[in-house]
């Protein structure tokens, strides 16, 4: 063998090397694109988690804060109503006519606000259709946004009697009185979005979440003699799809331990997560919902899974005030 075929083969040995490494440099590197991306995925999700938690606790601690200076929770408004859906009710005062805010009452409302015409499917609870929330109550009474005027004669003094953030002494009827309370969340900021919408006859005033879903504010009233689990009347929402573990139906050997925080509740309030659906929604919605952040659904997936599905990544935040 001569020196040129010597230096051939010694070329080709250089060079089968530094393919070999090469290729493998890209592997590593590929691996460590691969886990960067993992990591920061799991920075966006945990800082979004952080966000959301944030917006739902300033959202609690005014809840909290309306019920220690008015003795009750916020009204729940009949914006979601599956009948008659209104957040305006019109009252005789005096001989004139003024505008109040349409909301449910224990006195008159105390079936409803107990569920007790809900027909809960123990299978699948978050089919029921429960509609004990408001996407207003919040903007109305925490945010106090409401600008809609309280009579036509005088259309600078709003429902609420203060103009701009805040409100004047609520009632349990919808109504005002002098005085000035709030606002007790900060609207201005960037965690809570609020969408008006400035109806003449269907105001609307919600507080949003980061995918422009309405926060819900969900009201109850519990049975004052309860001796039950579902005494306490807590909506599938907010108790989520294992509902019926709890129930004293269910043999006791396969019965939950219920959370006491939410078992001494009364309002809830809650957030859609990533998938932007709650799990109560027609099942159509859910599916699409699902889809659109990348998990595997097909027509074989039971409904009570996809609705546990949609649910799993809500938020929830609980409280108790006086009923």
């Amino acid at each position: 063998m001569n020196n040129r075929e010597c230096t051939t083969l010694s070329r080709r040995g250089v060079r089968g090397f530094t393919l070999i490494q090469m290729l493998i440099a890209l592997a590593i590197l590929g691996t460590l694109v691969g886990l960067l991306i993992v990591a920061m995925t799991q920075a966006r999700k945990s800082a979004t988690a952080v966000a959301d938690g944030q917006t739902l606790a300033s959202l609690t601690t005014g809840i909290e804060a309306f019920s220690s200076a008015c003795d009750f929770a916020p009204p729940l408004v009949r914006d979601k109503a599956k009948s008659d859906a209104k957040t305006i009710d019109t009252v005789n005062v005096g001989g004139s006519n003024v505008s109040v805010i349409s909301v449910y009452t224990p006195a008159a409302d105390g079936p409803f606000l107990r569920g007790e015409n809900f027909s809960i499917n123990q299978a699948n609870p978050l089919a029921a259709e429960d509609r004990r929330y408001s996407t207003c109550s919040l903007g109305f009474y925490i945010a106090g946004v409401l600008t809609h005027p309280a009579r036509s004669s005088t259309p600078d003094t709003p429902i609420d009697l203060v103009a701009g953030p805040g409100i004047g002494r609520p009632n349990l009827s919808g109504g005002f009185e002098k005085g000035k309370l709030g606002p007790f969340v900060d609207a201005s900021t960037r965690t809570l979005n609020i969408v008006r919408n400035e109806d003449a006859t269907f105001p609307t005033a919600e507080i949003s979440d980061r995918n422009q879903v309405p926060i819900r504010y969900y009201r109850w009233l519990k049975d004052r003699n309860a001796v039950k689990w579902e005494d306490l009347n807590i909506p599938p929402m907010v108790v989520g799809p294992e509902y019926a573990k709890y129930m004293s139906t269910t043999p006791a050997e396969q019965r939950g331990q219920p959370d006491a925080q939410v078992n001494a509740a009364n309002w809830a309030v809650v957030m859609a997560g990533a998938n932007k659906v709650f799990g109560d929604e027609d099942v159509t919605t859910i599916v699409n919902a699902l889809r659109a952040v990348g998990e595997s659904v097909d027509n074989s997936t039971p409904e009570a899974t996809l609705r546990a599905r949609a649910w799993a990544d809500n938020i929830t935040r609980v409280g108790n005030a006086p009923n």
